[in-house]
């Protein structure tokens, strides 16, 4: 295993993490495990993102490849890890299920998610807390934009609709998520589809509004993707919050970097900026200008000025934008037709092999 420091992001292969910043509690970091390593019966393939609340992973298990999101030690982060699993198993269950979030999996060979969305399993010292997700071949948008720091307005606009009608989703079940950033999302882009294909793997808080008060914490979220209203305040429930996590990501799409930097930045100083509502200027206007007023008012300091929910986001971006296109038809044929057509030809190819031979016998 590894050590990560989730504020500098430095790294260090035998557990020991320095950091010559102050403000950066490096012993504090948690372990992330390397390729070939395991967790209970499940295989480690690769790391593919390090979230301040959890860690994703791509990895092998009963012999299928699956996405593995393992919560980091601490109570408030394995809880939350249980209230996004069992709404995930709830949605599921309602034949619900929007095409942004994760397909959950059994945790363990004989298991159902009805019973166990989630599961634990000792490494060390630790019990680790985790949940099996459908594979989805995608990178973390974060990486997408360090690629290309400015997408195409139509990728931007899909990407952002997919995110605003996942959010929408959260919001028409009573959920808040509270920690939207380019980190809780993984973009596909194939040949089979002129539109990215997008995942929210990460539900930030999950929480109802009963729950929400308990439930918030500051760590769930990095500094320059938290909402004003919730900087050293008690969390209030509003749809609001979430189209400010919205509008940021929009906001990062179209300018190409973070609305409020972060990058060797303490978290005093990034929180003073996200107070100070100064963004960096949005330099894209002239191509997108009805986008980019969009971006500006949802990351509004004053939660009365952004839009009222993700759904009207999401409705908005539709008409500026359209609808992403279909995916394109594979020029093979559906698996199931194969096998059925297949049978067929074996079944002739028999007939015909016996036909031959009893002809052959009467003669």
């Amino acid at each position: 295993m590894k050590r990560v420091c989730l504020y500098c992001e430095r790294t260090s292969p035998d557990s020991n993490v320095f950091c010559q910043e102050t403000y950066c509690p490096s012993e504090m970091s948690p372990y992330i495990f390397d390729y070939g390593e395991w967790l209970g019966d499940i295989e480690i393939a690769r790391p593919i993102i390090v979230l301040r609340t959890s860690a994703l992973y791509e990895a092998r298990h009963n012999g299928q490849t699956v996405l593995l999101k393992v919560a980091h030690p601490g109570v408030e982060h394995t809880e939350r890890l249980k209230r996004e699993a069992t709404f995930l198993r709830d949605l599921a269950g309602q034949k619900q299920r929007d095409g942004a979030f994760p397909r959950l999996l059994p945790p363990y060979a004989n298991a159902t998610i009805e019973k166990e969305p989630y599961g634990r399993a000792m490494y060390r010292e630790h019990l680790l807390y985790y949940c099996l997700f459908e594979q989805f071949q995608g990178d973390p948008l974060r990486d997408v934009l360090l690629k290309n720091p400015q997408l195409w307005i139509f990728h931007v606009g899909w990407i952002t609709t997919a995110l605003a009608a996942a959010a929408a989703v959260l919001q028409s079940k009573g959920r808040y998520h509270y920690g939207i950033t380019p980190e809780t999302l993984l973009v596909r882009f194939s040949p089979e589809s002129a539109a990215p294909q997008v995942l929210l793997f990460d539900l930030g808080v999950a929480s109802d509004r009963e729950g929400l008060a308990r439930n918030w914490y500051p760590g769930l979220v990095p500094p320059a993707y938290t909402a004003p209203e919730l900087i050293d305040a008690v969390p209030q429930p509003s749809y609001a919050t979430d189209v400010y996590g919205i509008g940021l990501v929009l906001y990062e799409l179209l300018v190409g970097q973070p609305a409020y930097p972060y990058k060797l930045r303490s978290d005093a100083e990034v929180y003073a900026a996200v107070l100070a509502g100064k963004p960096v200027r949005m330099s894209r206007v002239e191509d997108v200008r009805e986008v980019a007023e969009m971006a500006v008012a949802a990351i509004s300091p004053d939660p009365s000025r952004r839009q009222k929910s993700a759904a009207e986001i999401a409705t908005v971006l539709l008409k500026i934008t359209g609808d992403a296109p279909p995916k394109k038809p594979s020029r093979w044929p559906a698996p199931r037709t194969a096998l059925t057509v297949t049978a067929v030809l074996l079944a002739v190819a028999f007939v015909i092999t016996l036909g031959a031979t009893f002809v052959s016998l009467i003669r």
